[in-house]
């Protein structure tokens, strides 16, 4: 890790990420059980997003999106010079921007924006997807990579799970949806917990 990180912005970052993977966690997971009108094996997280706590659901996403943004700078400032990836940081802002048009673009269901809102939304729910996966392994690589880190290879297991998870999701069509989505949003909360984790840990060491 760089001696040389900012500490506020690190210490902002780990408090967003165990925020953000702790209340999505919780909001999601509570609705699954509590959605009696939606089958959670074969409906994908966004269903949830209208009706019912959709609303608090809704919050999650932006307030993930929020943690996400902050960790494309905190995480770049955290790796040594040498192992830093603009495009890793990249990949997870794009996906920080995303996330909130994913779960705002639901409220246009039975307008007559509904057709152009359904596109933009499948496209912003596979640019988060995409862009997250793939700076996940970015990173994880990147930091695997650094002299003195032992544990990094967690990292790197959950990074490359949730690409191939993502690629059964969108290749795998005979899979109930609902339950291979939300298999990859597992994965990567998993991630992001573990990163938070992570960055809380060196800072100690640092």
């Amino acid at each position: 890790m760089d001696s040389t990180r900012p500490a506020p912005l690190q210490r902002l970052s780990i408090a967003l990420l165990w925020a953000a993977v702790a209340v999505f966690t919780l909001t999601a997971g509570t609705l699954q059980f509590t959605r009696a009108d939606l089958d959670p094996m074969a409906m994908p997280l966004s269903t949830y997003l209208r009706g019912p706590g959709g609303a608090c659901l809704r919050g999650a996403y932006y307030l993930m999106a929020a943690s996400l943004a902050v960790f494309a700078f905190a995480g770049y400032r955290a790796t040594v010079r040498a192992s830093r990836s603009a495009l890793a940081s990249a990949l997870f802002m794009i996906a920080a921007l995303a996330l909130p048009v994913v779960a705002y673009t639901v409220l246009f269901e039975n307008t007559v924006q509904e057709n152009l809102a359904r596109l933009v939304h499948g496209l912003a729910a596979q640019a988060t997807f995409l862009c997250l996966v793939m700076g996940m392994l970015l990173w994880s690589s990147r930091w695997q990579q650094q002299e003195g880190v032992r544990t990094w290879r967690i990292g790197v297991v959950l990074a490359w799970l949730a690409f191939v998870q993502m690629w059964v999701l969108a290749l795998w069509k005979g899979l109930p949806p609902g339950l291979t989505q939300k298999l990859l949003i597992v994965l990567i909360l998993l991630w992001l917990g573990w990163a938070a984790w992570q960055l809380r840990r060196e800072s100690k060491r640092g």
